[in-house]
Order: C-alpha cells, then structure tokens, then sequence
C-alpha cells in the first residue's frame, strides 16, 4: 500500500515517527540528562554480542556480551527458563548461539539447514526450536541437528484439508508459536492460485486445520467482504473457520497466551479463544482516531482502532510476542524501518563498553516495535531486526556494519506496571 493511500491517521502516525527520527546523531548513545528535549530514552542491555571477542569453536564463553556475533541475522527465540537463542548466517553455514541466564554462552552449527531466516521461532520445553522460514517449518535439536516439518514444495497445497504431516504442503510458513501444553502451532497462506491464511496445530502426526478458510471463486478480497472485515475485527461468536484472510504478506505470525493464540491477520491482530470463536486485539476500527506518536510507550489511542502498515515482499515483514508476566502484547511494523535510532523521542540509552557504543553507532535499519497494553497501542522501540520474549523481559535483536558485520541480543527495560 503506497504510502499516501493510508487511512489520514495513520499517515500522521508515521510521519509523526518520521519527524521524530529525522534528526539523527553521529556520536554514540545519547544518556538520558536535566534539561534533554522530548523523551528519556529507551534502555537496552547487551545480553548477546556487543563485544570485541570473535569465536569460532564450538564450547562455552564465560559471558557472551564479550563476544562480537560475526555473520547476519537469521532468527531470534526466547525459552521460558530465560535462554535465548540466537541464529546468524556465517560464511561456513548457519550458526546457533545459546546464551543462559548466568551468561555462559555456547555456539553451535546447525546442520540439515542453511541460508535460511525464521520469521518467527519457539522453544519447546526439551531445548528444541520451531523455525518459520517461509519455505518451512524447521525444528532444530539442541545439539544443532535439523529437521523439516512442514514442506512448501507441492504442486497442488491444501492447508484447508487436515492431513497427515508427511502429508501436508501449503504455500509458505511464516509463524509458529508452542502453548503451555506443549502444542506447536503454525501460521501459514497459500499465495499462488488462492489467497489465504490459516492457523494449523500439530497433533501427533496429523496436522489440522485451527482458523482461516480459502476463498470461493470468485470472491472479493476486499475488506468490504464480511468475511475479510471479520478477520480483522470479528464480532463476538465468529468462530475462526469462517474468516478469510487474504493479506499472504502481512499475516500468519503467532504466539501464545493464557487467552488463547493471537494471530496477525494483515492490519489486525485477534485472538483465537478455546471455544474456536475469535476476539479483535488490534481491528483497524478507526486509524484516524489514532494520534501522533508521542514518545516510548506514551499511548497514542485504542488498539481496536490501530492498523498495522503493509510490509514488502523482499524484506522481513513482521513479528509477535507476549510477556505473560505483564499480560502486554507486542508486534513490529514493517512498513517503515529507521536507522540509527537516536533521535530525541527514540533514541536508545544505558550503560556500554566502547565497543557496545560502536555497535549502536553503526546500527542497520530496523522496525518498530508497538506495545499493546490494557486495550491502549504505544510505540516503544525502533530499529530492531526481531523480538522475542519470556515471563517480564523483552528482547530485541540488532544488526550493525560494526566489526565487518555484527549481531546482537539487547533486553529492553520497560516501564513498571501500574
């Protein structure tokens, strides 16, 4: 969607961040100081890579903000014991890097997998990782061996029809997202022929169908179809087989809750409840009445009334989590990406060695990131490549032309809760 086709709310939301991010320091980190103009800044902390230390072996370090993360990114995950993964793409192949809470890292070559990015990841409770990448679902051991669950290479997909996962084939795989009982959902479309997006579960060895329908011949996509419309802001009993989501680049991503499943649906954001009825988190009910963005976590209006911006084809395109602790969801939007993120309302701050402060100078561009608390939608932080949370913590990951390429995983300090 160009964008002056956007809904006039929203267009003053993004050029508010455009201002926002338009004056751009060349020095380091701004800290937070008496008398600063516009917001205090967003701390972050280096949790992965930052450093000067560049490791090739496989094996322990004693503390991973020491090491510098050489390659680019391709994934990011969280375990609910406070592990965080890291997935970056090196000359040699894929690599993941696993940092505990104590801060004793390890890096692992993947094999069965390479050159691939995850869209969204999830760790089981047995260490392994679910990796949506598009051409499909991966699971990943926690010695670094791969395997492909969920295949995208078919003639004829059929994500509408459950199906035995050796079976099973639909267009693409973009989300995934593991409850608390252990059952591994994934987000998918179909995007030649049909357009459409569905939620499956893996039960066993089946795979079935959760939400999302394909379309009839020759029905609108437009959202002036009820069927559409209800995907994005459903009324309450829609149950989540009768809704057709036909936005294959903006939606499938997942995660998890004690609610139910939220499913990005293109503009929107619902929840798929026990009952297999749907409930609008974020329904585009009113951009207009969304206000400029004021600063991190300020709310600038009702998420019932936000619309999330259209992605592009040929980059990253989104991202969902939630902080169970905190009962707060949040998601990036990939219509605009901004670099570096030091402008007077978004820059970052904290404490850094000197090679942190090089990281945050050389910065890529990267999304921001949206924060959906108590029915309200507030910015909280720009330039980031993917999040990833577990219990209170939210983590971000980074990428910059420092060191010849490097990656790293930061954890956002966030407001206390009321």
């Amino acid at each position: 969607m160009p964008f002056l086709t956007l809904p006039r709310g929203r267009r003053r939301a993004l050029i508010g961040l455009g201002v926002a991010l338009a004056t751009v320091s060349a020095f380091g980190i701004y800290q937070a100081a008496s008398g600063d103009a516009g917001s205090p800044p967003v701390n972050v902390t280096f949790v992965l890579g930052g450093g000067s230390t560049v490791k090739k072996a496989v094996g322990g370090t004693p503390q991973g903000t020491g090491l510098a993360i050489q390659g680019s990114f391709r994934g990011l995950a969280a375990a609910t014991d406070g592990t965080v993964y890291l997935f970056t793409q090196e000359d040699q192949g894929m690599v993941m890097w696993k940092r505990e809470t104590s801060g004793s890292t390890a890096r692992i070559p993947l094999t069965g997998v390479d050159n691939r990015t995850a869209e969204q990841t999830a760790v089981a409770s047995d260490g392994s990782i679910y990796l949506a990448t598009g051409d499909s679902l991966w699971k990943t051991g926690p010695d670094g061996k791969t395997i492909k669950l969920v295949d995208t290479k078919c003639d004829n997909p059929r994500p509408f029809v459950n199906a035995s996962i050796d079976e099973f084939c639909t267009g693409q795989v973009t989300g995934v997202t593991i409850t608390g009982d252990g059952t591994v959902y994934f987000g998918d479309q179909t995007v030649l022929g049909q357009h459409a997006s569905y939620v499956h579960k893996i039960s066993g060895d089946m795979v079935e169908l959760v939400a999302g329908r394909p379309p009839q011949d020759n029905e609108s996509l437009l959202r002036t179809n009820p069927a559409v419309k209800e995907g994005i802001d459903p009324p309450a009993g829609t149950k989540a087989k009768d809704v057709l989501v036909p936005a294959i680049w903006d939606s499938g991503w997942l995660t998890s809750g004690a609610s139910g499943i939220y499913w990005r649906t293109g503009p929107g954001i619902v929840r798929i409840n026990a009952d297999d009825t749907l409930t609008p988190l974020v329904g585009a009910r009113d951009p207009d009445s969304v206000s400029e963005l004021k600063g991190p976590f300020d709310s600038i209006g009702s998420a019932l009334d936000a619309e999330i911006g259209r992605g592009s084809i040929s980059s990253s395109r989104g991202d969902l989590t939630t902080l169970p602790d905190r009962s707060e969801i949040y998601y990036t939007d990939a219509h605009e990406t901004y670099s570096p993120p030091f402008s007077d309302e978004y820059r970052w701050g904290g404490d850094m060695s000197s090679s942190q402060r090089g990281f945050f100078e050389n910065l890529l561009k990267g999304k921001p990131v949206f924060q959906v608390s108590g029915g309200s939608v507030a910015p909280a932080i720009v330039g980031v490549q993917a999040i990833a949370a577990h219990g209170d913590s939210l983590y971000i990951a980074a990428e910059s032309e420092s060191g010849g390429g490097t990656t790293a995983v930061l954890k956002v300090q966030l407001p206390e809760k009321e």
